[in-house]
């Protein structure tokens, strides 16, 4: 069995590619060094010369024979493309993609004038446009590892992570498991329904799915005219699938870009929403589609609640943060300078749509941050999910595609039990707060540009499980478990100390969960069951400034 590395280029396949076939005992071949040895010159002389099209045909034949060796093989960054090159690498083996940030990749080849694609003086432009070309066809690796600011051994480590762990679905078993249905592309699906009566919605959970938008929707809304409400990082990923989805069952769409950050989060941009939700003459039938994170999440729903008093509204996912949690249950709102969400409102989605596929483009930053929000669900509700994570991380960063299926589902099973008992948080549901007080708290001092939002709430986590054993609720044990966790996956655990100040308590008491002078926090008694303790603003920094 071979191991494919693919990759934009400058992302390590080379470097990675030769210690991984060293630790496996493995050759080690890469196609592009091939190429240069048969035509007697480098890649970027056969551009010059003949062209990418003559390159591309001689790169098909060089694939064709380094898939029938048992080795590691580092191909080009463009023959993943190439349809016949993606069917010979699945037929060989594992196909592992390295990507990097857009500044790792120009500052690994600033100094290398051998990549002919680069070759223009607008570097940056370029690279944008490659990776947003070939995105899709990266994402039909079955492993993405992040090389940014990362040593070879670790990446390594991740790919061997995923070589060892048993197949997510033995060849003797059934191609779909019995609790779960088919997409129209043949992929599992699973579907979770939030039971609110006549406002209740499914969440499908699969992969390639954001390619059935148009067809689903058809069937849930009269009105054939949708607003896509993204950010430029994603609408490139993914914008050109949905619309054209969209547009071949029969609707108008619209595209709106809010740019990326919680920053963004504010009554100025959601004006903008409402200015070209006008401009397009979007009527009460039409929809408007949430194609990001928990930021494009709440504020385009935020906006389908109030426009023209409310319009259908449907979120799509595309962060394991928003998939897991704040995807579904209805909150949306925007950020006020005092503090994080003050204006918002209840309003449910009429679909949510998983695509797990998304994942696999999702910065390694970015996964753990949404990381933290499956491990808040094992800490709060369900005591053998936390195991899962404790015991399967590896393989969870690794993107195992089974064991994300798994813990998506689950944990959206979880929000929509809450929600259900508890659809406008009156009391049961504040205990998805956990972590959230402190960390809403760290989020709005730091002014949303130092955190993200996943890694504040590990702060907050490991900081409540803290006064959670102060007094008396839990055991040593069990703060151990869970600061140890976050700690694993890399995350912050401990408040930074130049925030230990009045400010801290006053940012607390700004929360939108403060009353009568005290805020509803969230403790742990043990893994699986929490308990509410009322404290002040002050009470929670003077605990923070006994441990900074």
């Amino acid at each position: 069995m071979s191991v494919i590395l693919t990759g934009f280029m400058g992302t390590g396949k080379t470097t990675v590619g030769r210690r991984l076939a060293q630790t496996l005992g493995k050759p080690f071949v890469d196609t592009d060094q091939q190429i240069e040895e048969l035509e007697g010159r480098t890649v970027a002389a056969i551009f010059a010369t003949d062209g990418e099209a003559y390159f591309r045909a001689v790169e098909r034949r060089m694939v064709a024979q380094a898939m029938q060796t048992d080795a590691v093989v580092a191909t080009g960054g463009g023959a993943i493309v190439d349809a016949e090159n993606l069917e010979r690498m699945r037929a060989a083996g594992p196909i592992v993609c390295l990507t990097a940030d857009v500044e790792e990749i120009l500052q690994r080849t600033a100094a290398d004038d051998s990549r002919p694609l680069l070759a223009d003086a607008e570097r940056r432009a370029r690279v944008g446009q490659l990776l947003n070309q070939r995105a899709a066809a990266y994402a039909q690796a079955d492993l993405t590892v992040d090389t940014s600011h990362r040593s070879i051994d670790a990446v390594v480590n991740d790919i061997l992570a995923f070589l060892q762990q048993p197949p997510s679905r033995p060849p003797t078993e059934p191609a779909v498991q019995p609790d779960a249905s088919q997409s129209s592309t043949g992929s599992q699906v699973d579907t979770v329904t939030v039971e609110l009566g006549e406002r209740s919605y499914p969440i499908v959970i699969g992969t390639r799915v954001l390619n059935e938008v148009g067809p689903r929707l058809g069937g849930l809304l009269s009105g054939r005219q949708a607003a896509i409400v993204s950010n430029p990082t994603v609408g490139k990923l993914y914008s050109n699938r949905v619309v054209t989805s969209l547009h071949a069952a029969g609707f108008r769409t619209t595209s709106i870009e809010i740019p990326d950050g919680e920053e963004h989060k504010n009554l100025a941009w959601l004006t903008f929403i409402y200015d070209r939700l006008l401009d397009a003459r979007h009527d009460r039938g039409s929809a408007v589609l949430a194609l990001g994170g928990g930021v494009i999440g709440d504020l385009a729903g935020f906006a389908a609640a109030t426009f023209l008093r409310g319009v259908p509204f449907v979120q799509l996912p595309t962060t394991l943060l928003a998939q897991v949690d704040s995807s579904v249950g209805g909150k949306t709102g925007v950020n006020h300078p005092s503090g994080k969400n003050l204006i918002g409102t209840f309003y449910q989605p009429q679909l949510v749509l998983i695509d797990l596929d998304t994942l696999r483009t999702l910065p390694r930053r970015e996964l753990l941050a949404g990381l933290v929000e499956v491990i808040k669900y094992g800490a709060i509700l369900d005591a053998e999910l936390f195991v899962l994570i404790e015991q399967n991380l590896d393989h969870i960063l690794a993107l195992d595609a089974e064991l994300l299926r798994q813990i998506v589902k689950r944990c959206c099973e979880l929000k929509a039990h809450v929600v259900q008992r508890d659809e406008r948080e009156s009391d049961y549901r504040s205990i998805l707060n956990f972590g959230h007080t402190l960390g809403h708290a760290i989020e709005s001092l730091t002014e949303y540009k130092r955190y993200l939002h996943g890694e504040a709430v590990a702060i907050g986590m490991a900081f409540a499980a803290r006064v959670s054993r102060a007094r008396g609720y839990c055991t040593q044990e069990t703060v151990d478990r869970i600061v140890e966790l976050l700690k694993r996956a890399g995350l912050p655990v401990e408040v930074p100390s130049e925030l230990v100040t009045a400010n801290l308590g006053l940012a607390v008491e700004s929360d939108k969960k403060v009353a009568a002078g005290k805020v509803k926090f969230v403790c742990i008694e043990d893994l699986g069951r929490t308990r509410f303790a009322y404290l002040t603003g002050q009470e929670i920094a003077a605990f923070a400034a006994t441990k900074a």
